[in-house]
């Protein structure tokens, strides 16, 4: 009687084996699927190549639906940076504003520097002159009311014309 001997694997392999395959079956496989017709005329669809040589069209599969605890993160990961866009652009915004805010006081303390100084020299010049009040009334003014209106410019020109 004649004996067959049958191989046997290395130890080890099956379990290698088994993890292989227990790792392609875990994720579902979307192939592509075959549309042809066969010498009788009729269109057959399968996710298996035609038999012999048929020439096939393949049709891509649909991709599998996204996982909801991964969309949620992304969508978190991008309303994140939106934020952080937001946050930037509103800092932007803000120091535009205070440097366009910072230009205007600039210039209207010039404007007041201007007139504080010219005020001073027609208070200096003495005599008995007219002087228009804010209020729109013309005055003359004492040498007590023009001491007092020296001072006054004085400290508007401190305030007004300093770096």
């Amino acid at each position: 009687m004649n004996t067959i001997k049958i191989p046997t694997l290395p130890a080890g392999l099956p379990a290698v084996a088994a993890l292989l395959l227990a790792g392609l079956l875990a994720h579902p496989v979307y192939a592509g699927i075959y549309k042809w017709t066969d010498a009788a005329g009729e269109v057959h669809y399968s996710q298996t190549r035609p038999p012999g040589d048929t020439p096939a069209e393949v049709i891509e599969g649909t991709s599998p639906p996204p996982d909801p605890a991964a969309v949620h993160q992304e969508q978190q990961h991008l309303q994140d940076r939106l934020d952080a866009m937001d946050g930037r652009r509103k800092a932007e915004q803000e120091a535009a504003g205070l440097e366009k805010e910072r230009e205007e006081v600039a210039k209207a303390d010039e404007k007041n520097c201007i007139t504080a100084r010219n005020n001073l020299v027609k208070l200096q010049q003495g005599g008995t002159k007219r002087y228009l009040t804010p209020e729109g009334d013309v005055v003359r003014l004492t040498d007590n009311e023009r001491a007092r209106h020296i001072n006054e410019t004085h400290s508007q020109i401190e305030m007004y014309c300093s770096p």
